[in-house]
């Protein structure tokens, strides 16, 4: 038998193997359509806008509530009562505005007026400060000679990142990292696992007394889990049409982040004695991967630490790919450090690996 023929069987084999398994059968096939479920089923578009309950005495008196349109989204109430009745109860609005004919027109003028902010029952004090600024901005912006006052003044803006206030990602955008990283966490406990089961039931050394050798074992192994992570991530990627974004591009980054999930696989199963320790450092490796995946979720989250996480490399590639139209040129170096982070884990564990068959 050739070393071809003989990895191809290893991989027939083990993919058997894979799915003999209950446990990893049903979380790689249910959690496949889990997580397409998922996408379809969150918002499809970014609500970035600030909802506010606004009741302004005798509209018709003055442009103020045309002003508004310009800078919040706003549902004018017909009196104080219902406005207060909508905060209390609907749950949609956070802030509302109350403004009396007098202080409407005095905002027309341009002059100084007095506008009353009622909040929803429960919200921080925190939150309110946040509001109160935002809102006495919005409101001076919205009165025509406030806003010729302001314009005035000389102002620079510089936005450290991508801007997103002209483009703002939808929830279930911003999810797809995540969805795939939670792909590449079952493949990962499911190579592992099926390693240190083989090393247990002396499976892998009985295969090593044939004129198999360990590296055409480590190869089959290799070659298996990046087929069957890469398949998912191709497959979720397909189905939500993300790959339209960039076909080349995007086969190439799910190819490497499948690579580098080998290489967590293999150090795993090198440090791991029985599948009961093998479920313990993959839900610690689970957890840390997932938390550059979660700050592009909450990006106030993020710091700069998060850059030592490998999967760090595939997140960020995958981000900027997929939600700011980056090409080779943007995410080349991101995509070597990927191969590079790869490597080293494939490596390192293929090493401690070889310790324990010596």
């Amino acid at each position: 038998m050739t070393t071809v023929n003989a990895i191809t069987a290893l991989i027939a084999k083990d993919i058997r193997l894979f799915f003999r398994n209950q446990f990893f059968a049903v979380t790689t096939v249910l959690g496949l359509v889990a997580y397409v479920a998922i996408y379809f089923l969150l918002p499809a578009e970014a609500n970035d806008g600030l909802q506010v309950a606004v009741y302004l005495e005798n509209p018709a008196a003055t442009q103020v509530d045309e002003s508004f349109a310009a800078f919040f989204d706003y549902t004018l109430f017909d009196s104080p009562t219902a406005l207060e009745t909508a905060l209390r109860e609907d749950g949609e609005y956070i802030v509302g505005l109350l403004i009396s004919a007098a202080d409407a027109a005095a905002m027309s003028a341009g002059e100084a007026a007095t506008v009353e902010a009622l909040y929803a029952p429960n919200i921080p004090a925190e939150t309110r400060q946040v509001y109160d600024d935002l809102l006495r901005l919005m409101v001076n912006a919205a009165t025509p000679r406030a806003a010729a006052r302001f314009a005035l003044v000389d102002e620079s803006a510089v936005v450290l990142g991508n801007d997103l206030l002209g483009a703002p990602i939808a929830v279930r955008d911003r999810m797809v990292p995540m969805l795939l990283l939670f792909i590449l966490s079952v493949e990962v406990l499911g190579l592992a696992t099926l390693i240190t089961q083989e090393v247990e039931k002396g499976t892998a050394r009985a295969l090593l007394t044939s004129p198999l050798r360990l590296p055409h074992f480590l190869a089959a192994k290799a070659l298996m889990g990046l087929l069957l992570a890469f398949v998912q991530l191709l497959l979720l990627v397909a189905i939500t049409g993300k790959i339209t974004a960039a076909p080349l591009l995007l086969t190439a980054t799910l190819l490497l982040g499948s690579f580098l999930i080998v290489g967590v696989g293999f150090l795993i199963a090198a440090i791991s004695r029985d599948s009961m320790a093998v479920l313990a450092w993959g839900m610690l490796v689970i957890v840390l991967f997932a938390i550059p995946a979660i700050a592009v979720l909450l990006p106030g989250l993020a710091s700069a630490w998060i850059e030592l996480i490998p999967s760090y490399f595939l997140v960020d590639a995958l981000h900027r790919i997929l939600h700011f139209g980056a090409g080779w040129g943007e995410v080349g170096g991101t995509l070597l450090a990927l191969l590079v982070s790869g490597a080293a884990l494939l490596l390192l564990g293929s090493a401690l690996l070889r310790r324990r068959f010596i």
